[in-house]
């Protein structure tokens, strides 16, 4: 068992997604991960014990592993470790390469990603990216980005700041905190009447309140 070809088998394998059988395709994918070495090689186990992997009937194995063949997932590989394994020449089952991370068994035609979904013919689907192929293979280029400089919007003017508060004179009861208009000074001890302070607040009328 290798953790590598199960991991590709379940998580990688690009089977077409548009397929009935996909399913299938997958169970059967994963039952020959089960038996290959690290690199995806030398899985040999028997249609019955894939049957019993999969619950799957015969024929319908026989026809996944076509299907993976004609795919490109799958291919034969080298009888060495079997004939080394398996003495009985009349027992030997069928030894099966994946296709961890080269395209081992494609034409050199096809294009097709490691990791893309496929249609049902094997073809590549098209991607949501910045840019797509017409069907004449002419690029349209992407649609420009807002967040570039010639695009951002004009920064707001920054906000008016408030006239300092003029500084208390020293002379009245009034803080630096303290409005304009609470700038007094007190006429009696009590401090019932008062009159706005000619220093601190000079554009005020000097009335007693």
């Amino acid at each position: 068992m290798s953790v590598e070809a199960i991991n590709w088998a379940l998580n990688h394998a690009p089977i077409p997604t548009d397929r009935k059988d996909a399913s299938t395709l997958a169970i059967t994918l994963i039952a020959l991960a089960n038996h290959a070495g690290p690199d995806g090689r030398d899985a040999f186990p028997s249609v019955e014990r894939m049957m019993r992997y999969t619950r799957l009937s015969r024929r319908t194995i026989q026809r996944s592993l076509r299907s993976l063949e004609e795919l490109g997932l799958i291919g034969p590989g080298s009888t060495h470790v079997r004939n080394a394994k398996i003495p009985e020449a009349n027992s030997r089952p069928q030894v099966y390469d994946l296709a961890l991370s080269t395209k081992l068994f494609t034409t050199p035609d096809e294009t097709r990603q490691a990791d893309a979904p496929l249609t049902s013919r094997g073809r590549q689907q098209k991607h949501l990216g910045a840019s797509a192929a017409t069907s004449r293979g002419v690029i349209t280029a992407p649609k420009p980005s807002f967040n570039r400089p010639d695009n951002r919007p004009a920064p707001s003017a920054p906000p008016t700041r408030r006239s300092a508060m003029p500084p208390v004179c020293g002379q009245c009861d009034a803080r630096d905190s303290d409005p304009v208009s609470a700038r007094v000074v007190w006429l009696d001890d009590d401090r019932m009447r008062s009159v706005p302070c000619p220093r601190c607040a000079p554009q005020r009328g000097g009335g007693a309140r």
